[in-house]
C-alpha cells in the first residue's frame, strides 16, 4: 500500500513559546507494516505534505490496521523539499 493523506487526521494543536509555535497532533491509520511506514519518504515530501506536517509534529499511528495492529507514535524529524522523514517516539532522553 501507500501513504494516503485522507487518513492522517489531525485531532489537537499545541501552542508553545512566545513565536506562536504549534506542535500538531495527528492519528494514522492504515494497513502497512510499521518498518514500511517509518521509511523515509512514505509521508510524502515537503513539497507535497507541505501544508500538513511540520517538524515535531507527532502522529499516533495504528499500523496492519486490518490484520494483528502494530500502534507507534512517530515525531516528524524533517520536512524538506525531498523526503519527509519520522523517527519511532521512544522513551525520553534523560526519562
Amino acid at each position: 500500500m501507500a501513504y494516503n493523506p485522507r487518513s492522517l487526521a489531525l485531532y489537537n494543536s499545541t501552542p508553545y513559546g512566545t513565536a506562536g509555535q504549534t506542535i500538531n497532533w495527528y492519528n494514522y491509520a492504515t494497513a502497512d507494516a510499521v518498518a514500511t511506514v517509518i521509511a523515509a519518504g512514505y509521508f510524502g515530501t515537503g513539497v507535497t505534505n507541505a501544508k500538513k506536517l511540520d517538524v515535531n509534529d507527532v502522529i499516533d499511528c495504528l499500523c496492519v490496521a486490518d490484520g494483528v495492529a502494530d500502534r507507534v507514535a512517530l515525531v516528524v524529524l524533517t520536512v524538506p523539499a525531498g523526503n519527509i522523514t519520522v523517527a519511532v517516539n521512544t522513551d525520553a532522553s534523560g526519562a
